[in-house]
């Protein structure tokens, strides 16, 4: 298998392989969740235009997101897996947008299979991306630049996929001491850390099909 760790906001070409999204804080954690309260589908978006464009055609879906991290004015939630993972979700269309995670995801989709993931769910993935020829790992980072939450989880799951065993609680250390973990507690989000290192919290892959963000398999 051929592995590759890729910046989503510099590529400039994307080549045909099967990727993997990540952005640790928050999309690819708050993702997962939302999936796991009984959301049937998310409909992701790179705008706030566009997603309240598609709430007026499906009254009844829910608008999650957030720009820079805070919840988007009239949205239901934050993009939050603190706020989601409490919420009732079952049967609810979701309409999700944020600042980095939905931008890269609109960057690589048409070029191979789009799976969503994070430490929450990385157990799941790996089942499905060993034996694949090529696995690029595409890191959304922030307009600002590199975000090191992404990094190391994109050196933890490449471990996974080397068959190594990641040392966790170093990872955990990583995280909790990372720069974008600070800003999340600078923005009065330090909850969701916790959120974010449930390790296998959720037992199933996230896959993007071109249209819907929904569970795989």
């Amino acid at each position: 298998m051929e592995i590759s760790i890729i910046d989503g906001r510099k590529e400039k070409e994307f080549r045909e392989s099967t990727k993997v999204l990540v952005d640790v804080f928050r999309s690819t954690t708050t993702i997962p969740y939302i999936l796991k309260g009984g959301c049937s589908k998310i409909i992701p978006t790179a705008s706030i235009k566009e997603a309240r464009s598609i709430k007026r055609d499906i009254p009844d879906a829910l608008l999650i997101g957030e720009r820079y991290g805070i919840r988007i004015r009239g949205f239901d939630y934050n993009n939050s897996p603190y706020e989601v993972a409490n919420a009732n979700l079952n049967g609810k269309t979701v309409i999700f947008t944020s600042t980095n995670g939905t931008k890269v995801l609109e960057r690589i989709k048409g070029k191979g299979d789009i799976f969503i993931a994070s430490f929450v769910n990385a157990g799941a993935t790996l089942g499905i991306l060993q034996g694949r020829d090529r696995v690029d790992i595409v890191l959304s980072n922030r307009p600002d630049g590199p975000a090191d939450e992404d990094i190391f989880f994109g050196e933890y799951l490449r471990e996974l996929l080397e068959g190594k065993t990641p040392d966790r609680e170093a990872y955990r250390r990583m995280i909790i001491s990372s720069k974008g973990a600070k800003r999340l507690g600078l923005m009065g989000s330090k909850h969701d850390i916790y959120y974010t290192m449930k390790y296998d919290e959720i037992d199933f892959p996230v896959y993007f099909d071109g249209r819907y963000i929904i569970r795989y398999g």
